[in-house]
């Protein structure tokens, strides 16, 4: 049995480490754009369901992590690469693939990201001022001295 460096082992515990990371913030990174409202029963069983996302996107993402960059490093090694170099581009296009995969998964199954809500700042109790000049000029001469001089 031939002994690798201590980079290529920590690159290769990273391929489940990376795909589980990606999966779980594909399963739960939806809930954090849902409005929160405090006074229903919603947001515990939101909160469950995107759970149970993370943690098949947890398990779903470890497998497909390790189960590229194994076979990845494979092909590169019979391809004749150096371990360091087989080892670093495995995990960059481990890194590639999973990215593509939650493209596909999020076009898939659009409710996973829901739209982001837009916080509304409540109106302002202060009438609105009615521009004067929008008006037609009034009859009476002082008024229509006054409304030249502002609207001019």
């Amino acid at each position: 049995m031939k002994q690798t460096s201590l980079f290529c082992w920590v690159l290769r515990l990273s391929w489940p480490m990376l795909g589980g990371a990606w999966g779980a913030w594909l399963g739960f990174g939806g809930y954090l754009r849902l409005p929160h409202n405090a006074d229903s029963l919603a947001m515990v069983f939101a909160a469950g369901f995107f759970g149970l996302f993370a943690w098949i996107g947890l398990l779903a993402g470890m497998a497909a992590g390790a189960l590229m960059g194994a076979l990845l490093e494979t092909l590169l090694r019979r391809c004749h690469a150096g371990p360091v170099m087989a080892v670093s581009l495995a995990t960059l296009t481990n890194a590639m693939l999973l990215w593509q995969i939650a493209g596909l998964v999020v076009a898939s199954f659009p409710g996973l990201r829901p739209p982001t809500v837009e916080q509304r700042v409540p109106a302002t109790t202060q009438p609105v001022r009615q521009d004067p000049c929008a008006k037609p000029p009034p009859e009476h001469t002082r008024e229509h001295a006054q409304w030249a001089l502002e609207c001019r």
